[in-house]
């Protein structure tokens, strides 16, 4: 064996290949290629009941008619049958003297509707033709709809036969929120038309904001504007508070004693404060439900992300498929369906956290590009009255997503979740 009384390299060289070594890593991050997201002009007025109104526009959809409008409400969301009760009748044949339903009505005029909640807040979304002979004639409907809703009890009765709640559901949401001031609704046996009519005024009385995505010219701009406000004159600008109590210790409760057959979870976050923040989840949802598909065989696990102003959450469901074997072939018997951000990939390889950043701006490329993700992003993420706004996003969050690092998503991930709050539901049909 060859003895060496000397050190490979003299100090100058060292210092020289240092130099060298610091120089090359400075130049690869200058040469490494730059994805350039689109970056919309978000203008900024209000209705003449003082509703903030967003529109998102960018040339790109110069030529386009599609209109994407959100109307975003923040009333009272503990009681959720009465929340799908209620827009789910709104949808349904609810213009005066009519039995057709909005979207019906709607559909000569090359508009429709459709609606969504979370425990955070309830939305409309409407999609209209910027074209004149399209524009005014939907206005109008959705003029009546707005503030001349009339609920018919026939429609109530045949929701409440349909409508069948998940008990794991359920019970994931009785273990995981809890109002000092009003603990979460047990579902009634049956709602009247009185509880319909009365919460409809209620989220009337709650409006957060509008968000419009999609290229107007002026005509339509003025069009749109007389026609949110004639619209909105039943609505009020306000925002329901609710101070929920997080849970303070993970905790799984089990329904029925049989094969394990699905699996719920929910676990709290702290709310969006960067692009930084909303980036590291988008990364660490994607790599969470990989883990999560890996252990349990799952080809279809479903993920929801719901951000608020002062709460954030992730919950998932995870069917499992009836024979699934690891191993030397023992039963699967996981305890949770929970991977710890520290053991996950992304974490911890600079390989895989690489792929999940490139994965997401290449979806991100083209989701930027269109109406339809702005609408999502101005009503789900980056919220009004909240640190990350609509503005600061759309400005920032390209450069924010070629530069960002795995120190950055570990920081992020770190002071973003809340795992003593994680709640699980285990179905064993």
């Amino acid at each position: 064996m060859i003895k060496r009384d000397k050190p490979l390299f003299s100090r100058p060289v060292l210092a020289v290949i240092i130099v060298a070594c610091t120089l090359a890593i400075w130049l690869l991050n200058l040469t490494a290629p730059h994805t350039q997201l689109a970056t919309p002009n978000i203008e900024t007025w209000q209705t003449e009941s003082d509703i903030p109104v967003y529109w998102v526009n960018q040339g790109i959809w110069e030529g386009q008619d599609k209109l994407a409008i959100s109307f975003v409400f923040q009333g009272d969301t503990r009681n959720a049958p009465l929340t799908a009760a209620t827009l789910g009748m709104m949808l349904g044949p609810s213009l005066p003297l009519s039995t057709a339903t909005i979207n019906q009505r709607l559909a000569p005029a090359a508009a429709s509707v459709d609606s969504s909640f979370d425990h955070l807040q309830q939305t409309l979304n409407v999609t209209l033709s910027s074209q004149p002979q399209y524009l005014a004639p939907a206005l109008k409907v959705l003029d009546t709809w707005f503030n001349n809703t009339q609920l018919k009890a026939t429609p109530l009765e045949t929701w409440q036969r349909q409508y069948t709640p998940d008990p794991a559901e359920q019970q994931l949401w009785q273990q995981f929120f809890y109002a000092p001031d009003a603990p979460f609704s047990q579902p009634k046996q049956a709602l009247t038309l009185e509880d319909i009519n009365t919460y409809l005024q209620h989220l009337k009385a709650h409006v957060s904001h509008i968000l419009i995505a999609g290229a107007m010219d002026e005509n339509a701009q003025r069009v749109l504007a007389r026609g949110l406000s004639s619209m909105t004159k039943s609505l009020q600008h306000n925002l329901y508070p609710v101070s929920w109590q997080l849970p303070t210790q993970p905790a799984t409760a089990i329904l029925g004693n049989n094969d394990l057959s699905a699996i719920y979870g929910v676990v709290a976050m702290e709310p969006l404060a960067s692009v930084e923040d909303w980036l590291a989840q988008q990364i660490w949802v994607r790599d969470m439900l990989q883990a999560q598909q890996d252990q349990v065989g799952s080809q279809v696990p479903q993920w929801e992300l719901h951000l608020g102003r002062q709460l954030a959450y992730a919950n998932w469901q995870i069917d499992v498929p009836t024979q699934v074997f690891i191993d030397d072939q023992q039963p699967l018997t996981a305890a949770s369906s929970w991977f710890a951000s520290e053991k996950l990939p992304s974490y911890t390889d600079t390989g895989r956290f690489n792929e999940l950043k490139a994965q997401l701006l290449n979806q991100l490329e083209a989701l930027a590009k269109n109406p339809s993700w702005w609408a999502i992003m101005g009503t789900r993420v980056a919220l009004p009255d909240s640190p990350l706004s609509l503005e600061t996003f759309s400005k920032s969050y390209s450069d924010a997503a070629n530069s960002f690092t795995i120190e950055q998503y570990q920081q992020h991930i770190d002071a973003l979740l809340i795992p003593s709050s994680r709640q699980e539901v285990q179905v064993k049909q």
